[in-house]
């Protein structure tokens, strides 16, 4: 694990780096091809690779388990770097929109990633390492942005494009060195069974996953409208944007003092989420949406201190590309319903409506984790699960 972890969130982090910072230019580059900031274009490329990708993602996930999931993780590094290729030689908008779609259809770096770490450490390992991946993605959400902001104004969008496709094919030369299944010193198969688990735990996990994840997404595209009633500086406005996925690097290094189990770590994540929700619906100071934008990401935090040893629970080595693949579904899914009903609020109700929607989703995810105890025995494995607590 000393040597395979690194390697791989390498990988992840430059393929992340890429595909994140992308979508603030989106306004940018609409007008390179002689549309208006405001079209109703930008909305439109902005979902596209997610809702693709959702659609996708669970295919792959078979192709991994088929053809191997080192394999697949070369599939979807060589597809991202394409993709990014063709939208920097875009010489139309339909070029572009194509190139999208590439990238949505051949993507999924973080379900490959994942899946191959999971045929490569034990699923106390896995449960680990799947922080870690969530740690380069907020890192590659904070540092790119900032990172491609510097270089807009000497560059435009589609040259940026054309830069970025060197990253996802560095991260496919280190990924040509990784060791292939079987070939780690730990496997979760060797190392923790590979007994079959009930669909229905699968389908609450997923439900779990689909609800934080919900949480999470529809309080991001409207922050900036909803801040401006408080903040005057869009500096300002982006550093306490930023703030939950920099409390989540802060807070990861430290996970390994964190002695709360899965269950009582994620309600407490979906308790405090819902909280800071209902918090930055009706404050109407800088410091209490200071307060409350650190208690968000304190929640996301313990979120997925929950999600992620469940989730390496429920993997399991001879599916471990399917099952990936499908949370990776549920997470861009999740992803493109919360942006849909986070825009339905906001023009209808105001940008301070899309925190209540999150609260109900984190509600839900509350009442959905109160069937869904899973007790264990010492050596880790589920046995059953408990009935509805009273």
């Amino acid at each position: 694990m000393n040597r395979l972890l690194p390697a791989v969130l390498a990988c992840h982090f430059l393929a992340a780096f890429t595909v994140l910072g992308m979508p603030l230019f989106m306004p940018r580059l609409v007008a390179e091809f002689g549309l208006a900031q405001t079209s109703p274009w930008v909305g439109v490329l902005y979902s596209l690779p997610a809702v693709l990708t959702a659609l996708s993602a669970p295919l792959w996930g078979r192709f991994a388990d088929h053809f191997g999931r080192r394999v697949s993780l070369l599939r979807a590094l060589a597809g991202l770097s394409l993709a990014f290729l063709l939208a920097g030689m875009a010489p139309s908008l339909s070029w572009f929109t194509l190139a999208l779609m590439l990238q949505g259809l051949f993507g999924g770096t973080l379900a490959a990633a994942n899946g191959y770490l999971a045929v490569n450490l034990s699923r106390e390992q896995l449960a680990h390492a799947l922080g870690w991946t969530q740690f380069t993605a907020r890192l590659a959400l904070v540092c790119a942005p900032v990172g491609l902001g510097l270089l807009a104004d000497a560059f435009s969008v589609r040259q940026l494009y054309l830069w970025l496709a060197l990253l996802p094919l560095l991260a496919l030369g280190l990924a040509l060195k990784l060791p292939g299944e079987g070939q780690s010193v730990t496997t979760a198969a060797s190392s923790t069974g590979d007994n079959a688990v009930p669909s229905h735990w699968l389908w609450a996990a997923m439900g779990l996953q689909f609800l934080f994840f919900f949480a999470m997404v529809a309080t991001f595209p409207y922050f900036l409208p909803y801040a401006e009633d408080l903040i005057a500086e869009p500096a300002l406005i982006g550093l306490i944007y930023s703030l939950p996925h920099l409390v989540y690097l802060l807070a990861q290094p430290l996970a390994h003092r964190l002695q709360l189990g899965w269950r009582p770590a994620l309600a407490w994540g979906l308790a405090l989420q819902l909280l800071a929700c209902l918090w930055q619906f009706q404050l109407h100071s800088l410091p209490a949406l200071l307060a409350a934008r650190l208690l968000f990401g304190l929640g996301i935090w313990l979120g997925f201190q929950g999600m992620n040893p469940l989730i390496g629970r429920l993997t399991r080595s001879h599916n471990a590309g399917r099952w990936f693949g499908k949370l990776d579904a549920v997470g861009k899914a999740a992803g493109v319903l919360g942006g849909l009903v986070a825009a339905w609020l906001s023009a209808g109700f105001g940008p301070h409506t899309p925190f209540v929607a999150a609260a109900l989703a984190c509600a839900g995810g509350l009442l959905l984790l109160n069937f869904f105890t899973m007790e264990t025995r010492t050596d880790g494995h589920p046995t059953h699960l408990n009935p509805p607590l009273k």
